[in-house]
């Protein structure tokens, strides 16, 4: 055999090599990527960016509107106001967020509230604790 073939078998296996530790380190940078993705996506979902605004915390007084007779998956409220009267503009409000979002929340306890008004005091808007 010519010292030729032994360069050009040398030569192929070298770049063989190569292209799987592109190939390897490209995959593992497109997971690593992926991953990062997928949990700024939840922290997003679950905390608003890791701060929640105690002025975007929006809340309808509601009542039910009609008590079902057996268990079922459906309920049936009416958004009012402070009196107690029918309120057309928090009903709106609130078929709007359900559009928008898909789901509701509670409203948040006493000291829940008292500790984002004291981030906000504290840091101003948007600069609360981070959340990993």
């Amino acid at each position: 055999m010519s010292p030729d073939l032994w360069t050009i078998g040398a030569d192929i296996g070298q770049m063989v090599t190569g292209l799987s530790v592109v190939t390897a380190t490209y995959v593992w940078t497109r997971g690593r990527l992926s991953d990062r993705r997928e949990r700024k996506a939840a922290i997003r979902q679950r905390t608003w960016g890791g701060y929640i605004d105690q002025s975007g915390i929006n809340t309808w007084l509601v009542q039910l509107a009609e008590e079902p007779d057996r268990p079922t998956g459906r309920v049936v409220l009416d958004v009012v106001d402070g009196k107690g009267e029918p309120s057309v503009n928090g009903a709106h409000s609130l078929r709007q967020r359900i559009i928008g979002e898909g789901m509701l929340g509670r409203v948040p306890t006493t000291e829940e509230y008292e500790l984002l008004a004291a981030l906000q005091k504290e840091r101003g808007y948007g600069k609360g604790f981070p959340v990993r």
